[in-house]
């Protein structure tokens, strides 16, 4: 890097660095994140140094504002992307487990429970967990695979074929607060 650049460089620093922190973090809205956006921008005008005028044009000015704006919303999306990897705690997965944990006492508890005691006892203990998580826990399937340590589409097969089974009893589905007949 020559001397001319370098200069180039601090000056740019000096004159843009707290706005372009001010962007960073208005778009960011974390103190670090902001930092680091800050410091990555500055590394892509260094390699574009090609772009950089006299420091104090419009267009010098535009192209900073550009780059640290990008750069945060980059930051930002990762910073989403990344979240959505981390599970969050289920509340029932974090309580220790009472008399009301086990499948049966569970369906005993329920509003409609001699039409869903009919309708899952002919089920096995695995087929009577999902449609309960189902229907009336009302979980997606990527929830439920994620309790019963399964993947999306066995959870979603194993559902099917658990529902097969009670139609085949001509019996009732719970969903929510209702009930809907197979």
């Amino acid at each position: 890097m020559t001397d001319e650049i370098s200069c180039k460089i601090e000056e740019l620093y000096e004159l843009y660095e707290q706005p372009m922190y001010r962007i960073a973090y208005a778009i960011l809205h974390d103190v670090q994140q902001a930092e680091d956006a800050v410091h990555d921008a500055f590394v892509a005008i260094m390699r574009s140094n090609a772009n950089i005028g006299d420091v104090k044009d419009a267009e010098t000015k535009h192209f900073i504002v550009q780059t640290i704006r990008n750069t945060a919303i980059n930051r930002y999306r990762k910073n989403m992307k990344d979240s959505q990897h981390f599970t969050e705690l289920d509340d029932t997965a974090a309580k220790i487990p009472d008399n009301h944990s086990d499948v049966d006492e569970r369906i005993k508890h329920m509003e409609h429970s001699e039409a869903v005691k009919y309708l899952l006892s002919g089920l096995n203990e695995s087929d009577r967990e999902i449609l309960l998580l189902r229907c009336c826990d009302e979980l997606s399937f990527k929830e439920i695979a994620q309790r019963l340590n399964l993947s999306e589409p066995a959870a979603r097969k194993r559902y099917e074929r658990a529902k097969k089974v009670a139609r085949q009893q001509k019996g009732v589905i719970p969903y929510g607060k209702e009930l809907f007949t197979i």
